[in-house]
């Protein structure tokens, strides 16, 4: 298991309770989720692992929209998992949510039928980054569907423009410099694309396979 600090998903934990206003409000990424919700798809009766759930907001979009499908939150940080169960419990819907790290799943091999991520790759470095994506791997049954969103090679001309000022937040530079491709075909995913984009063409949907 990798051994680094744990940085809480603001950088700060008294900005934790102020997560859901900050990401969902003015930096709103409402949109680019119900997105992701269209493009997984019918998830009825799915085994689905929310890998970097933060506050809950994808798991609770997700069983909401698909009553019928299992789905698993996990986190590292547990405060952060805490509002996202008190939301769950508030809404009356049943998710669980684990605490774990992307980079040492704590769950058996073949375990799901979909793997997601949201926004959470970037905070990595360049070897949890690739760990993550060979346990997001090993977790999922053949078959089974990753999807996600991050930050990615940027393509338009302002995307393009703004780079050298987006590389220099957390470990996004690895991201606008094409690793994701790299590091989930070199997991073993089979069709990695990358699809609708947003902030500026700086942040992508992707999906995959596991054959």
């Amino acid at each position: 298991m990798t051994k680094q600090k744990y940085v809480p998903a603001l950088s700060f934990r008294w900005l934790t309770p102020l997560y859901d206003a900050l990401i969902d409000g003015p930096m709103s990424m409402s949109r680019m989720r119900r997105g992701l919700l269209t493009q997984m798809g019918d998830l009825g009766d799915k085994k689905i692992l929310d890998v970097g759930s933060g506050t809950g907001t994808m798991s609770i979009m997700i069983k909401q929209a698909h009553p019928s499908a299992q789905v698993i939150g996990l986190d590292g940080d547990p405060q952060i998992l805490e509002i996202a169960r008190a939301k769950a419990r508030n809404l009356a819907i049943e998710i669980r949510f684990d605490q774990g790290m992307s980079f040492d799943l704590p769950y058996a091999n073949e375990s799901f039928d979909v793997v997601l991520t949201t926004v959470m790759l970037h905070h990595l470095n360049r070897d949890d980054k690739q760990t993550t994506a060979r346990e997001m791997y090993r977790v999922l049954r053949s078959g089974g569907q990753l999807f996600g969103a991050d930050f990615v090679e940027p393509r338009g001309s302002f995307g393009k423009a703004i780079r050298p000022l987006t590389r220099r937040f957390e470990r996004v530079a690895e991201n606008l410099d094409g690793f994701l491709p790299v590091m989930f075909g070199n997991a073993g995913f089979k069709d990695y694309r990358e699809s609708t984009r947003y902030f500026f063409g700086s942040i992508a949907l992707f999906q995959g396979s596991k054959s």
